[in-house]
This record gives C-alpha cells, sequence and structure tokens, in this order.
C-alpha cells in the first residue's frame, strides 16, 4: 500500500494527492463515458431519450445528439470527482511510482472497453 505522508506547510512545491486527485478524477469522467456508452448501446430506448434531455443543456447540443449527453455526464463525473478527491487528497504525499502506472493502467482499460469490437463481444454482437 502507498505510503502516505503529511505535507509540511513550509514546503513550497505541490504535495503529490493533488496529482494523484487529478489522475483518479480523469479516470473516473472515462469510466462515466464508457458507462453513459455501454447504457446507451445496450438499451437505446430509454438511453438516448435521457441522453438527449441532458445533451439539451449545451449550447446546440441536441445538434450532436444523445453524445452530448455522454459528455455532459464525463464532465460532471470528472469535475465533482476531482473536487472530492482534491479536498481528501491534497495535502497528503502519495508514491506517484504506484498511481501512475494505475492511471495508465486504467486508461488503457476503459479504453478498451470503448473500442466497438471488445464491447460487441462482451455483448454477443457480431464483430
Amino acid at each position: 500500500m502507498p505510503e502516505r505522508r503529511r505535507k509540511k506547510d513550509s514546503d513550497s512545491e505541490r504535495a503529490s494527492g493533488e496529482v494523484v486527485a487529478a489522475l483518479l478524477s480523469l479516470l473516473f469522467g472515462i469510466a462515466a463515458l464508457t458507462l453513459t456508452h455501454w447504457w446507451s448501446i445496450a438499451n437505446p430506448s430509454a438511453g438516448a431519450m435521457t441522453l438527449l434531455r441532458i445533451s439539451s443543456y449545451l449550447p446546440n447540443g441536441l445538434r450532436i445528439g444523445p453524445y452530448g449527453g455522454k459528455e455532459v455526464t464525463a464532465l460532471a463525473a470528472w469535475l465533482g470527482s476531482w473536487l472530492v478527491l482534491h479536498v481528501l487528497l491534497g495535502k497528503l504525499e502519495l508514491r506517484l511510482r504506484f498511481w501512475i502506472p494505475v492511471f495508465v493502467a486504467g486508461v488503457f482499460v476503459l479504453l478498451l472497453l470503448l473500442w466497438p469490437p471488445v464491447y460487441h463481444r462482451i455483448y454477443g454482437w457480431p464483430a
């Protein structure tokens, strides 16, 4: 488990907890995008209408259809988790040698799950 230390007030450099909070919030944003995409293809009748409703909050959001709703959901997850994680982890010193590979692996897995041949195989659809 990564070692956690409190940052000294006299230090002028940023705590590594801020970096970890930013990286994890990016993962939450990509995960929200992946989950909303999967939901919209698994249940198109309910998913598309809900995502269109969310998309209507964007300027000209209805022009891009349900994709706008997916983007708004990802943006809300990213910013919301960044705020919470920054408060929770911002003052801590965390080992970046542990968290950067976790971030890279998470991005790789989430982007792989967004690739049509992968989720078609998971859903049992022809690729």
